[in-house]
Parts: C-alpha cells; sequence; structure tokens
C-alpha cells in the first residue's frame, strides 16, 4: 500500500466528494419544497451551502476511512439528512418518489459540469496536473456515487424509489431490510462484487452519455 500516493489521491478527491454529498442532499431538500414539504425550509436546511449539509462522521470521516481501507478502490459518504415529511408533498407518492430521484439526478448534473470543465480545459490547453486531475475525479466520483445511490437497497435513494413504487404489501417486506441496508452495502464491497455487477456498468454507460452529450462541445472548437 503506497501511504504517499493515497494521500495525494485523496487531497484531489476531498473537493469534488463533499460537493457531490452535500449538494446531492440539498437537491433533495429543494424538491420537497418545491412539492410542498416546508420542514427543511423552516429548519433553515434548504441551502445549497454545502456546510448546511456536513455531518462531520458521515460527510468526512466516513469517506476517509472507507478509502483507505480499500486502498483507494471504494469509497461513499452521506450528508446530514434533511428532514422531510412525505405526508406534506403533494401527490404522496409520486412526491416521495421524485424527492428521492432528486439526489442521483443532482449527481448526474454535477458530473456533467466537470466534464464540461476538463472537456474546456483539455481545449485551452491548460497543463495544471491539479486541474485536470480535479475535473476527472469529479466526474468518476459523481457517477461512483449516482450508480451507488440507485442500488435497490433502504435507505438508498434506489431502494426508497422501489420502496414507494411497490404495492404496501410488498413494500412492507423491504422496509424491513432498511435498518440493515448499509450492512448489506459494505457486505457487498469488501466481497468484491458491487463493482463489477453494478457500479462499474452504469459508471461506464453514463461516461458514455456524458462523451456524447459534450461531443458538440467538441466539435465546435476544432
Amino acid at each position: 500500500m503506497d501511504f504517499g500516493n493515497l494521500i495525494q489521491q485523496a487531497a484531489i478527491l476531498a473537493i469534488p466528494l463533499l460537493f457531490a454529498i452535500t449538494l446531492s442532499e440539498a437537491a433533495r431538500g429543494q424538491v420537497a419544497f418545491w412539492l410542498g414539504d416546508k420542514t427543511g425550509w423552516s429548519q433553515g436546511r434548504k441551502s445549497w451551502n454545502p456546510a448546511n449539509h456536513i455531518s462531520p462522521i458521515e460527510t468526512i470521516v466516513m469517506p476517509m476511512v472507507m478509502f483507505f481501507l480499500t486502498n483507494g478502490s471504494f469509497i461513499f459518504g452521506s450528508a446530514k439528512p434533511i428532514p422531510i415529511d412525505y405526508r406534506n408533498l403533494r401527490n404522496h407518492k409520486h412526491g416521495a418518489i421524485w424527492v428521492e430521484m432528486a439526489s442521483p439526478i443532482a449527481l448526474f448534473v454535477m458530473a456533467l459540469v466537470w466534464y464540461l470543465a476538463y472537456t474546456v480545459l483539455a481545449i485551452l490547453q491548460v497543463q495544471e496536473p491539479f486541474f485536470l486531475e480535479s475535473c476527472k475525479a469529479g466526474v468518476m466520483v459523481c457517477l461512483s456515487l449516482f450508480a451507488f445511490q440507485l442500488l435497490p437497497i433502504p435507505p438508498l435513494a434506489g431502494g426508497r424509489i422501489l420502496l414507494f413504487s411497490l404495492p404496501p404489501k410488498y413494500a412492507v417486506q423491504l422496509a424491513r431490510i432498511e435498518p440493515w441496508g448499509i450492512w448489506i452495502i459494505l457486505a457487498l464491497a469488501f466481497m468484491r462484487v458491487l463493482g463489477p455487477l453494478w457500479m462499474i456498468p452504469i459508471r461506464n454507460l453514463c461516461l458514455s452519455v456524458l462523451q456524447l452529450l459534450v461531443t458538440p462541445l467538441i466539435f465546435l472548437f476544432n
């Protein structure tokens, strides 16, 4: 294990990861507010300021520990949850699904922004390694978290989307595994099946979509 290289990688990942974790949570609060729930707003949590959503353990300590324990191959974290009362949402079930979709959508949009930034720097022939590597790290972090969030295991967004989509009798069964969800995810990660079977295929598919979206910009400047 090369700790020097890991520390360098961690420094490059720090800012993209912080923005990805906090702003994807902020997106949930914003969509909940649009759909009628003012709980987060009333507690001062409906904000795009990353500092409002940082949890010292989940946002900082957990990602660092996971990064070093897995030698840089797996990293995840979470922000301080925005309080949302799903009962206040217009069209409760569909509203709840949109709230949970907000986080993955925000992550994909941030990945697109990082990809655009990298493309512009490349077109302008900027050679500063830190900027280029930070943009590449931003793309990969956002796409990795996008794939991670879509896992159909509660409490992740994919699990809750599935939960709100199922008929009540099946939703109740799925809800029972939520307290164990994080342990199931950790077990899959340490068994090294999560990446090859889920994370990598989805991330590569999204990367292809980003390349397709940015291609017109590349043609415009060439």
